[in-house]
């Protein structure tokens, strides 16, 4: 009975051991996220959340998860993280809107574009045109008339973007534009050339666009929706927006807020004293971005002006700053934050990442370029004067 007893003891014994090495084997060892991965997860959140252009660009967000954070280590340093930052941007997101910023660095998605060639194309422009003196070394606006034919006026658009955050800089802009419109009313025709502009703010494009409309009548020319949840599908985005939305709540954005819409955005008129209503030529290039792709699509509700040029450069997003929480501070993205469509020949339509096309489409090539030509003024000329 003794040894019947003691067998049993043992017996229970190893069973006890045997639960318990089953029950240890069962705990999973918790995954500690490096500083580099936690960087990557809040940058892939932040853009799962507000990011409206996934389905426009037929992006799988997961995807591009499951792809990038395994390549992320505790051995992976803070530049090899930009530099795994810089292809999502580049090949992935393409959205010159859209970035990343760390260490005086900036990932970068730039215009298919020659920029030697369209440097020396404005370089033979300068030797077709007159300045105004005067007008040459603000921010803004250049203009003057053609030395073959000084009945055309020329307006040279260097930005849209204010120098200072102020009402007053949209004053002085206002003064600009208006001071160039009363030069050249009396022309026969003019040409503006926004082939080099970047873009800046709205209120700055429909204010130049305005003094060459036609009719009081205010247009709709914009419609714009945000994301109201995750997801990489259409599904995620809200509803058309009909009245100003302030965004969603954010401390980590520049503003606190995230996303806001404002629906004058949505409307463009006549600006200024007087319109000029006679021939317009509006020369685009590829480095036509963002508000210049709106003026563009302003100008192109008139009927008396003709685009001519290149296709633009196709970003049309407003877009705000977020400082991720993770990395002390020193990982800042720029996100486009609102899908954009444009009424264009009486339908809404999305140009993002396309771009507008001329009416007149004139690629000039490197040996016109050299031979110090500029073809687009040559059609522009040929417009107006027929």
């Amino acid at each position: 009975m003794k040894n019947i007893i003691v067998l049993l003891s043992i017996v229970l014994s190893i069973g006890l051991v045997s639960c318990k090495k089953d029950k240890t084997s069962t705990i999973e060892t918790p995954n500690v996220q490096t500083e580099q991965q936690k960087v990557f997860k809040e940058f892939w959140d932040v853009y799962d959340r507000h990011y409206p252009l996934f389905s426009r660009k037929n992006i799988d967000w997961q995807e591009v998860y499951n792809n990038y954070y395994p390549q992320i280590s505790k051995t992976t340093s803070d530049q090899e993280l930009f530099d795994i930052f810089n292809n999502i941007f580049a090949s992935v997101l393409e959205d010159g809107h859209s970035s990343m910023m760390f260490n005086n660095q900036e990932t970068e998605f730039e215009p298919d574009m020659n920029e030697d060639v369209m440097n020396m194309l404005m370089e033979n422009t300068s030797n077709f045109i007159n300045l105004e003196a005067s007008s040459q070394s603000n921010p803004y606006i250049s203009y003057g008339t053609l030395n073959s034919n000084p009945e055309i006026g020329y307006v040279l658009s260097k930005q849209f973007e204010p120098v200072n955050e102020s009402d007053s800089e949209f004053y002085q802009f206002k003064t600009i534009v208006d001071a160039a419109l009363d030069a050249l009313k009396e022309k026969e025709g003019i040409i503006i050339d926004i082939r080099t502009n970047g873009g800046g703010q709205g209120p700055f494009a429909y204010y130049l666009a305005g003094r060459f409309f036609s009719s009081q009548e205010s247009i709709s020319l914009v419609r714009m929706r945000v994301k109201e949840r995750e997801g990489s599908t259409v599904s995620s985005l809200g509803e058309w927006l009909t009245q100003d939305f302030e965004g969603y709540p954010d401390p980590r954005a520049e503003g606190g807020y995230v996303a806001g819409v404002w629906t004058d955005d949505f409307y463009i008129q006549a600006s200024g004293e007087y319109q000029f209503v006679k021939k317009v030529a509006v020369l685009t290039s590829k480095g036509t971005a963002s508000a210049a792709e709106y003026f563009t699509a302003a100008m192109k509700t008139q009927s008396h002006v003709m685009t001519i040029g290149e296709q633009t450069f196709g970003i049309f997003a407003g877009s705000e700053h977020i400082t991720l929480t993770h990395g002390d501070d020193k990982w800042i993205t720029r996100i486009s934050v609102q899908d954009v469509e444009m009424l264009y020949n009486g339908i809404y339509q999305s140009f993002e990442n396309v771009g507008i096309n001329p009416d007149l489409e004139s690629i000039p090539t490197a040996v016109q370029v050299s031979e110090g030509l500029d073809t687009h003024i040559d059609e522009a000329i040929k417009y107006i004067k027929q």
